[in-house]
């Protein structure tokens, strides 16, 4: 029961309860109830949290009527001695246990300056997708009489202001220049691309301290690039960075999702498969879970094998993303000591050849790793 009362008194309880995440994740869930026992444990789960504080509540009254509640300050110190006791009881292993290989653990001084350079990428990314949002609004609107469009003018003074400007690539800096509501189409959706890096970087500073998972995330919202264009500091000024257990969490889900999308696309022939290897590996996958309530992974409240063409492939570039620049932002955490990239860029001068697939992706259809997807 102490435990309870230890729990309202954390920050982390009462802002899960907030997040208009959990609310849409339990949305989903409740959809699927019926079906799939992960379901009912999230919302189980969520029951439990949402009933803490009336349980404590309800005790607290009790102890008062009764006249308990004079007992607990001599209850304290003896739930405390036990605590430690247990705690220095842990049983040791004499054999052997199987070492993971740890993590670069930074010191304070490179975790400043890793949380520098993140939040300058952070706010690049801000400035340039908040111009493309701009640059939408212009397209599909009718701007009303006397109103100015003056992204392009915020964002060059924020980026001379924070040092940034000359630390753009040439093709970034042009694309800045050119004047509001003459950015191209193609030029608009590439710029978009990085909505998901960007809100990767957020949930890395702990500027969100919740990451949807892939499946279950809406798609990109331009209104948190506008957030920190108009408070840079959210980027600039924190120097607080997920720990490396959440990182690797996050990129074996992104991982997940990928391995998944990408065997359903090609079992259902939305991309042609590099061999017959890939193929078998594909249709083993997709055979397996189809249909299956509680193993499948889920796109929104439908599952991979019942999405259709369009969720399949937006969740296969979205996990694929997400688990290429999660990988490349471990890299870099794990070579503390070596330059970090500049300069900051999105766009390329000329169109070039095709992106060369994440290491990740080369290996679906070449290894064709036998671990399960679930």
């Amino acid at each position: 029961m102490f435990s309870l009362f230890q729990l309202l008194f954390k920050k982390s309880y009462w802002r899960q309860l907030t997040l208009s995440s959990t609310w849409r994740e339990a949305g989903l869930n409740l959809r699927r109830f019926h079906k799939d026992r992960r379901a009912r444990k999230y919302l189980r789960g969520l029951a439990i949290l949402l009933i803490i504080p009336v349980v404590c509540l309800v005790y607290l009254i009790w102890l008062l009527k009764s006249g308990a509640v004079f007992i607990v300050p001599f209850l304290i110190p003896v739930i405390w001695w036990i605590r430690r006791q247990n705690r220095l009881n842990q049983p040791v292993h004499v054999t052997p246990q199987p070492e993971k290989p740890k993590p670069v653990e930074l010191t304070s001084e490179q975790q400043d300056r890793f949380c520098a350079w993140l939040g300058e990428l952070g706010l690049f990314y801000a400035v340039m997708l908040d111009r493309a949002g701009s640059e939408l609004f212009i397209q599909r609107k009718e701007l009303p009489p006397n109103v100015e469009i003056v992204s392009r003018r915020t964002h060059i003074d924020l980026l001379r202001r924070t040092g940034l400007w000359d630390k753009l690539s040439p093709a970034d800096r042009d694309a800045v220049i050119i004047a509001d509501g003459h950015w191209e189409q193609p030029l608009i959706q590439q710029v978009t691309l990085a909505m998901e890096p960007f809100r990767l970087i957020r949930w890395l500073l702990r500027v969100d301290f919740y990451l949807p998972v892939v499946g279950k995330q809406a798609k990109g919202d331009f209104g948190l690039a506008h957030e920190i264009v108009l408070a840079p500091e959210k980027l600039l000024s924190s120097r607080q960075l997920i720990r490396a257990e959440g990182l690797e969490i996050a990129l074996r889900s992104a991982s997940d999702y990928f391995y998944r999308c990408f065997a359903e696309s090609l079992h259902r022939g939305y991309r042609a498969p590099r061999n017959e290897d890939a193929a078998k590996w594909a249709a083993g996958v997709a055979t397996r879970l189809s249909g299956r309530q509680h193993d499948d992974l889920t796109i929104g409240a439908k599952l991979v094998s019942e999405a259709d063409q369009d969720e399949i492939l937006w969740t296969t570039a979205q996990s694929h993303t997400r688990m290429t620049f999660l990988t490349w932002i471990t890299s870099l955490m794990n070579s503390p000591d070596q330059p970090l990239p500049l300069p900051y860029t999105l766009l390329q001068p000329e169109p070039g050849p095709e992106p060369t697939p994440a290491p990740a992706a080369q290996g679906q259809e070449q290894e064709l790793p036998a671990r399960p997807v679930a």
